[in-house]
This record gives structure tokens, C-alpha cells and sequence, in this order.
């Protein structure tokens, strides 16, 4: 169905019905894509016209809302009493013009996040400067940066590895994981300038995240801003995790007994575990192995998945300034996490998500420990495919 259509349609609705009776009665014909299409039209011209109001937010459905801000409305409130510990958010009236509620704030975000639309036209379905758009955007990205990224993208405790490790054990039995990491590429708008240092070997600009996760999509650690021209390995090499390995050993992250799942594009260390190298003709134990060891890791790849499906915005990060873009990645990264553990889940998911699979054998001789991990991987192999 094309966007004309679904205009019109909008404006037929609204005119003539109460588009929140109706458009359930008719979504069986339209796609996702359609279904948000026409929800912004029914919403540009039934609410818009006048000045937003606060009571605005009352008038969806839980279904509308949750398509809407990407969180059902649950989620939402939490979120609020979350962020409301941040004073700068709640600014108090002091005369003049009224300033933009703590409230709206959030939701203006929200909707910024979760799609792919210019600040001035957020501006316009929320009748506010295009100005005050992207101060809001601005200040509720770094609250979530700085003041809920250590709450919700933690690392496991001792008894907190008991549980994940549960749930990666039951694809394909492997004993004692407690995350998967891979890296990703977020497609980005970069000054001409700084063109070669963010393209990517697939030719486009990005930024990486480098993450970890568990079975249940949950974020353990993230690394991002690196400009998309490095490879995995070197962004790994100088993350907060690799240094905290150099200096402290595997009892401080690991506990002496856990480990992670890696592409081959990570060196082969005692806690990450890679495939086995496809060189001349693996014997058939080590494939299987392989294929347990990607049924297993393939969460991280179903996690960035499901944070670009949710958070649509990083599917190109189009900002003036190149150096609020890891900020902005990152407040997603926080609110991803944040729905899951709020139990609230959204079934749109992005399945060509950039990633960066290529070996890089110099990359991996030259990170002490691979002897070890070498030795870990073959007991593995004995213990899975004996």
C-alpha cells in the first residue's frame, strides 16, 4: 500500500470515526510498515493541528503505544520514575514560557529513537522548535548515558553466571558460557574530512559496537565509537574488557571457570573460545563442534537484531556533530536492555545487521594467550564431540 493511500485513509478515518475503534478492524490488510504509516497520519492530523497537550499520551490503545514509543506503556512509567532521579530533566517554571514537561521530554526522545525522522519533523508532530528538539534529544541522552548505563548494562555477579549459563547450555550443551560478543556496524553520516576513517570493508560509513550478551539478548558490556575502518579485533583489543584480562587475569570477569563465544574474527583466547580455522579440510569433529559453537553465539547476532528493530534510528544515524553519535548508540543500548528486563518485548527485528566476520590471523598472533586458548577449545571439542 503506498504512503498516498494510507493519507487518505487517515484522513477518511479521522473525519468519519474514532481511528483508535477502527484502525484494529482493518490492520489485517497492512503491513508493519503500513500500520505505522498510518497511525503517524492519523496522528498528524487528529492531534497535531492544535497544541499538544498533555492528556494526548491517554488517547492510544496499548497496542498503538507500544507501536508508536517502542515500549508498551508499563515499561514507560517505569522508565519515568527511572529517569526522574535526574533534576536537570524536571525543570521547574521560573516565568516566561512554560518549559517543556519532564513528560514530554521523554516521549519526544522516544519517538526519535524509534525511527528514522528528521528533528524538524519531530518538531512539528510535537509543536516544539526543531531547537528544542535537539536539546531534549541531547539531555535525555546523556541521563541514560551517564546515569542508567551502569545500572543496566552490568556484568554478571558469581550467582548471576549460574543462570545465564543455564541458557546458553541448553542450544547446544555447551558447558560454562556467560556471553556472546561480536561486533556491529551502525551506519552513520560522517564530516568529509573523516570519510576514509569511518568506511567500513563493505564501503559505507559506520561506527562499531562492540557487545556482549547472554541467551536472553541482555547486553553485559558494550563498547562503541570506533570508527567503522577497524577491524574487529583491534576495537577488541582496546575495549575496557581486554585491558581488565591484561591487568587483573580471568578471576576478575570470569571467575576462574567461565568464558565467551567469538566469531573468527576474535583471537582465540582461554575466555573467548572462536571456531575452529576452515583451513585445508577440518575433520567432521570439528565441524560439529563449529556448528554447536555458532548455534550457541548466535544470540549476540538476534541481539543487535532486535535493538535496530526496536530502535530504528541506528539503522543510519544521521547527526550534525559525529561525536554524539556513540552517546545516542549507547542510550539505545541502555533502553534495549531496559525493555527486556521489564519484560516488555516488541516482534520487529532487523535481520541484515553489518556485521564484521573476516579473520584476521596477524591480529590474532599478535594478543598474548593464544596457545591457551587453543588448548581450551580442543578440550572442548573432546567433551561436545568425543
Amino acid at each position: 500500500m503506498d504512503e498516498v493511500t494510507i493519507s487518505c485513509l487517515g484522513l477518511l478515518l479521522q473525519e468519519f470515526f474514532n481511528p483508535a475503534e477502527v484502525i484494529d478492524s482493518i490492520d489485517f490488510c497492512l503491513t508493519n510498515e503500513d500500520y505505522d504509516l498510518l497511525l503517524i497520519n492519523l496522528i498528524r492530523e487528529t492531534h497535531f493541528r492544535s497544541i499538544w497537550s498533555e492528556d494526548w499520551i491517554n488517547k492510544f490503545t496499548a497496542r498503538d503505544f507500544h507501536k508508536l514509543f517502542r515500549m508498551t506503556q508499563d515499561t514507560y512509567g517505569n522508565l519515568l520514575t527511572a529517569l526522574s532521579v535526574n533534576s536537570e530533566l524536571i525543570k521547574p517554571y521560573t516565568g516566561g514560557n512554560k518549559p517543556v514537561s519532564f513528560h514530554k521530554n521523554v516521549l519526544i526522545s522516544l519517538w526519535y529513537y524509534g525511527r528514522e525522522m528528521s528533528m524538524h519533523a519531530i518538531g512539528n508532530q510535537f509543536d516544539t522548535a526543531t531547537s528544542t528538539v535537539y536539546n531534549i534529544v541531547q539531555e535525555v541522552t546523556d541521563c541514560l548515558c551517564n546515569s542508567m548505563a551502569k545500572k543496566f548494562i552490568t556484568w554478571p555477579n558469581i550467582k548471576e553466571c549460574t543462570i545465564i549459563e543455564e541458557g546458553f547450555r541448553v542450544r547446544a550443551n555447551f558447558p560454562n558460557v556467560i556471553g556472546a560478543i561480536d561486533g556491529c556496524h551502525v551506519s552513520v553520516k560522517v564530516p568529509s574530512s573523516e570519510q576514509d576513517s569511518y568506511t567500513n570493508r563493505k564501503m559505507t560509513k559506520s561506527i562499531i559496537v562492540q557487545a556482549i550478551c547472554t541467551s536472553n539478548k541482555i547486553f553485559t558490556n558494550i563498547c562503541v565509537g570506533y570508527p567503522g575502518r577497524l577491524h574487529d579485533a583491534r576495537v577488541f583489543k582496546n575495549s575496557e574488557i581486554f585491558s581488565i584480562m591484561q591487568n587483573e587475569g580471568p578471576s576478575s570477569l570470569f571467575y576462574d571457570k567461565y568464558y565467551l563465544l567469538g566469531d573468527s574474527a576474535y583471537p582465540n583466547l582461554s575466555w573467548p573460545i572462536t571456531p575452529y580455522k576452515n583451513y585445508g579440510n577440518p575433520s567432521a569433529r570439528k565441524r560439529k563442534w563449529n556448528y554447536f559453537h555458532s548455534q550457541t553465539r548466535v544470540d549476540i547476532e538476534l541481539s543487535f537484531g532486535l535493538l535496530k528493530g526496536r530502535w530504528r534510528r541506528l539503522l543510519y544515524l544521521n547527526v550534525t556533530n559525529i561525536s554524539r553519535a556513540p552517546n545516542i548508540i549507547l542510550a539505545c543500548c541502555v533502553l534495549h536492555n531496559f525493555c527486556l528486563v521489564n519484560d516488555d518485548e516488541l516482534d520487529e527485528i532487523v535481520n541484515d545487521v553489518q556485521l564484521d566476520n573476516t579473520s584476521q590471523t596477524d591480529m590474532q598472533n599478535a594478543i598474548y594467550g593464544t596457545e591457551s586458548g587453543n588448548a581450551k577449545r580442543d578440550e572442548l571439542l573432546n567433551i561436545l564431540v568425543p
